[in-house]
């Protein structure tokens, strides 16, 4: 039986502290509602000595899965009519280790900054994508099917997601243009990383999808890779996109310890 905890932002924030000894990782954030740093300190330090009993093996084994991965994925995705609206906000953090998964979801708190609180949740590594797709909200897939891309990857703005296109031909270029000026109700990245190899930071492969919401319309993907196209995506199938992406760092962890 898989299990589930549930901690407030300070409470998860001192865990993965004293378990890891590291800060917060991407893509969660933490803002204290603590002005002063002295009264901070004796905050975490009081929360400490309430936890310190709680920590069983299992909770310890899911924040490894998380702190030391074989590979993981991060999740960050806002509404795209308004990024500053916190509920709009997801924040995922899913790691596996051997066969061992885990997921962590952030909920909203007060301002896209502040946190309302971790859920983390046990699974098996292979269902790691369908934990991460069941926490995102369900959506039709696109209604215009798969479109193909030609992407200027140069001066991409990750940050907000867009990628500037090109498409040979007349029709498929405004093909892609009515796509591009849809509106959006929400934008996501998804980020599948190898935990770590042998050859350092530059050996480390990584994916990268980003996920468009259009409104009246449905879930496009595109995989940040050629050949570029936004892939019309219902939950399946992002689950098929990621598992493809997890696949190809299987293999590049295990030619590494060949």
């Amino acid at each position: 039986m898989n299990r589930s905890w549930h901690f407030g932002d300070l409470e998860f924030v001192v865990l993965w502290e004293k378990l890891t000894g590291d800060f917060l990782p991407h893509p969660f954030t933490f803002t204290s509602r603590t002005p002063l740093y002295d009264d901070f300190q004796r905050e975490k330090y009081e929360t400490s000595l309430r936890m310190r009993d709680g920590v069983d093996v299992a909770l310890v084994r899911a924040f490894e899965s998380l702190a030391h991965p074989d590979i993981r994925v991060a999740v960050h995705s806002w509404d795209a009519q308004d990024p500053e609206r916190a509920g709009g906000w997801i924040r995922l953090l899913a790691g596996r280790r051997g066969d061992r998964g885990c997921l962590v979801a952030q909920l909203p708190g007060e301002t896209p900054r502040h946190s309302g609180g971790f859920t983390i949740i046990e699974c098996h590594a292979l269902v790691l994508a369908d934990a991460v797709v069941a926490a995102l909200p369900e959506v039709n897939p696109g209604g215009r099917g798969d479109i193909p891309l030609s992407a200027a990857v140069e001066n991409h703005d990750h940050s907000f997601g867009i990628s500037p296109v090109a498409a040979p031909g007349d029709d498929a270029e405004e093909h892609v243009r009515a796509f591009l000026r849809a509106r959006h109700d929400r934008i996501g990245i998804i980020e599948i990383i190898q935990g770590e190899s042998k050859f350092g930071p530059r050996g480390i492969s990584a994916h990268r999808i980003e996920f468009r919401d259009l409104s009246d319309d449905g879930r496009y993907a595109v995989g940040h890779s050629a050949p570029w196209t936004a892939m019309s995506t219902d939950a399946a199938r992002l689950k098929a996109i990621i598992n493809t992406r997890i696949a190809d760092i299987v293999r590049t962890i295990r030619d590494e310890r060949c």
